[in-house]
């Protein structure tokens, strides 16, 4: 199983925070940021929708989540189900495990 790639985030020191608060806030709009006291990790500052996100996330709505609406297949124009049906491997590539390559 591959591994997840560790996402490198901004770090600020919490006295570097307290003295440009609004500077720093308006960045994590964007994306989070920790805050450290003495170069540990203390706090993370977040956009409230990204937090409401994990939230969800953590309680297992990966759908609502991530903003994904399911559709039948069978709402999908029928030359688009062909496209899809035609990327997916055969009995034969299955068992040979060549579709895994």
């Amino acid at each position: 199983m591959a591994q997840a790639k560790q996402i490198e985030r901004k770090r600020v020191p919490l006295t570097k925070f307290h003295n440009a608060t609004g500077e720093y806030l308006d960045m994590a709009l964007h994306m989070p940021i920790i805050l450290t006291n003495h170069g540990r990790k203390r706090h993370i500052v977040a956009d409230s929708a990204y937090f409401e996100r994990i939230e969800a996330l953590a309680r297992g709505n990966v759908l609502k989540a991530m903003d994904i609406e399911v559709a039948s297949s069978f709402d999908m124009p029928d030359e688009l189900r062909r496209q899809i049906l035609a990327t997916q491997p055969s009995d034969e590539e299955i068992a040979s495990g060549k579709w895994n390559d």
